[in-house]
């Protein structure tokens, strides 16, 4: 790898490391809300929430808290159509999580979910989605359930009329940075001191190379399940047996997504670098990993 290669705040785990600094968080949450936010007590990058064992857990890009309030950060750089579901799917499991057995309902934290956005997410050309509960027969009507959706479309951040957020988004998007500007200048600091961290730089190349091979693992068995579902369909029907192998498909694609997600981690947080290349290019050895760590 080049030794100049730089990372972006566009990427994960810079965004992560950035706003998992306790002023920056908070100063960008009153950028983008437009009001004083109380002390952080509580932030967490890559935040798992597990609503059931049975359940899909989410992870959560960053995760703060205040007293009365809680915050979930997400960075999204590819256009996904199921936007408005994860919005939903979120929300739910950080609620469950929010509320102690028993408590009353109106126990639940006031709740924000903002997602940093380089597209238009729901291609309707505004800079900022924010989205609320509505009644549709009248929507004068207040439905004060206290929770809030915010979408920041950085592609059209020359929309925004508020020069603090334009600057931000601006950044966001272009790489420009406002020297007028007190959060974009944090940021853009953090960004340069990071990758003055050459091992950790090294390491994110790394681990987002790892992705894309392991990516194309996952397409792979997809493709496989697809293939052995389609054969089943000669006996049960040309129709069952596709859907049946798109859905295997699914299945043990995230399944060994979040296998090797996991082994990852493990894997840095015990100092084991050079495991995760052998594990991405030896399925053997992977395996053994997965059962060392008891995954």
């Amino acid at each position: 790898m080049d030794e100049q290669a730089t990372v972006s705040i566009t990427n994960q785990f810079m965004f992560n490391r950035v706003m998992i600094q306790k002023d920056i968080c908070k100063d960008f949450l009153e950028c983008v809300l437009g009001k004083q936010i109380d002390d952080l007590i509580y932030k967490n990058a890559e935040q798992a929430i597990e609503p059931r064992l049975d359940f899909k857990s989410v992870r959560l890009d960053l995760f703060a808290k205040t007293k009365n309030e809680v915050f979930d950060i997400e960075l999204q750089i590819q256009q996904r159509a199921d936007i408005a579901r994860r919005y939903r799917y979120y929300q739910a499991s950080i609620d469950t999580t929010s509320l102690d057995k028993g408590a009353d309902y109106d126990k639940l934290p006031t709740s924000y979910i903002i997602f940093v956005c380089n597209h238009d997410p729901f291609k309707a050309g505004l800079p900022v989605y924010t989205i609320e509960r509505v009644c549709i027969e009248n929507n004068s009507i207040p439905i004060k359930d206290d929770s809030h959706w915010i979408a920041l479309n950085c592609k059209d951040y020359k929309k925004i009329k508020d020069k603090h957020l334009l600057s931000f988004m601006e950044y966001v998007f272009t790489g420009k940075i406002d020297k007028q500007d007190k959060l974009v200048k944090s940021i853009a600091s953090a960004v340069d001191r990071a990758n003055e961290d050459r091992e950790w730089v090294n390491k994110v190349f790394s681990v987002s190379t790892i992705g894309e091979d392991w990516e194309r693992e996952v397409r792979i068995a997809r493709r496989a399940a697809l293939k052995e579902g389609e054969e089943r369909g000669l006996e049960r029907g040309l129709e069952r047996g596709i859907l049946q192998g798109r859905v295997e498909g699914l299945q043990q694609g995230r399944a060994e997504a979040a296998r090797y997600d996991s082994l990852i981690k493990h894997l840095f947080a015990a100092g084991r670098e050079a495991d995760v290349l052998k594990a991405s290019k030896d399925p053997a050895y992977r395996e053994q990993l997965f059962a060392e760590f008891g995954i």
